[in-house]
């Protein structure tokens, strides 16, 4: 797999930035960010009423888009810490919005809204996206309010980051921090899937959207509330145990050194200690019998398995080592 030398959620890297924006007003227009190809800009004009703008109690976060009357869909972390949400939509009016239902291993949300929709974009669920392809994309990214932009699909099934949903598609699409959860269209007008990430590779930037092939269950789901979440340990800053940082804390080296321990998550039931506790930290060896050497060791093979999954961890506390149940669950609060 080739090698990520930096990777973000748009909103990781879109909150200090919206924080800046919210600054001074939103500039709601229409500005063509860039020329692409001519099918492509058809699409754009007959697409981009259905797009619209997601804001919070703290301003601007995403993207989102028409899908259905009254229905929206956009990326789960852009909604991630709950309402209010305002839209403003293409049509320069606003209004309120709720989440209904949602699936954070996908990183897709729907919202319901009384609001009239402009327009609405069809689902693509029925074909993959192919390599190569032109593809446009409608977001609010640089402060540009539903703004396209075009790239191509540069690698199906593409897994960059156990932080990331996994068989996401690779684009070449210019997206920015604002571009969370915009419609990805093909040539046909149809939504091919929702932006969730962007990065920088080996081969130079590229972007990254949650495909809707074969998801029309997946849909229906959150149309009914259904709400899905990553299983979590319930750690804060757990740390590959160096041999540097081993000798640091005259303890073995190799594992994964648990940091803090989050009250009422996964680990905290299971007793499991962490550096900021004081006393001697636990280091966690193993999952299910899978050696973990790193965070992103630790957070691949936890993620392998769903919330309400029993997980054994093989733990070093001390000179001792032993095996410690643990049932996963959401990251505490949410």
């Amino acid at each position: 797999m080739r090698s990520l030398r930096s990777l973000a959620l748009l909103l990781v890297l879109g909150l200090a930035l919206h924080a800046l924006f919210s600054k001074e007003p939103a500039t709601l227009f229409t500005e063509p960010a860039q020329g692409g190809p001519e099918a492509l800009e058809e699409v754009y004009a007959q697409a981009h009423p259905a797009t619209l703008r997601i804001e919070g109690l703290e301003g601007g976060r995403g993207t989102g888009f028409f899908y259905a009357p009254g229905l929206v869909l956009t990326a789960y972390h852009v909604v991630a810490e709950g309402g209010p949400f305002r839209l403003f939509l293409a049509n320069r009016t606003q209004a309120e919005a709720r989440v209904v239902g949602f699936a954070e291993p996908l990183d897709l949300a729907v919202l319901a809204t009384e609001a009239k929709a402009p327009a609405i974009l069809p689902l693509e669920t029925a074909r993959r996206p192919r390599a190569g392809e032109a593809v446009l994309h409608i977001g609010n990214g640089r402060n540009q309010f539903i703004a396209p932009r075009y790239g191509r699909v540069t690698r199906l099934e593409a897994s960059p980051s156990p932080f990331l949903p996994q068989g996401l598609v690779e684009t070449s699409l210019p997206l920015a921090p604002g571009d969370s959860g915009g419609p990805v269209l093909d040539t046909a007008g149809r939504a091919l899937g929702v932006a969730v990430a962007i990065g920088q590779t080996e081969e130079g930037f590229r972007s990254y959207f949650t495909p809707l092939f074969g998801r029309q269950e997946v849909l229906a789901g959150l149309e009914r509330g259904e709400r899905s979440y990553w299983p979590y340990l319930g750690l804060r800053g757990p740390r590959a145990l160096t041999p540097e940082l081993a000798r640091e804390l005259g303890l073995p080296p190799g594992g994964v050194l648990v940091g803090e321990v989050v009250p009422g998550g996964a680990a905290h039931r299971a007793g499991l200690r962490g550096l900021e506790s004081g006393g001697v930290p636990d280091v966690i060896l193993e999952v299910n019998g899978v050696p973990v050497n790193a965070f992103e060791d630790l957070l691949r093979e936890v993620r392998r398995y769903r919330v309400g999954d029993r997980v054994a961890l093989l733990v070093r506390r001390g000179g001792k080592v032993s095996r410690v149940e643990v049932l996963l669950s959401p990251f505490p609060g949410r």
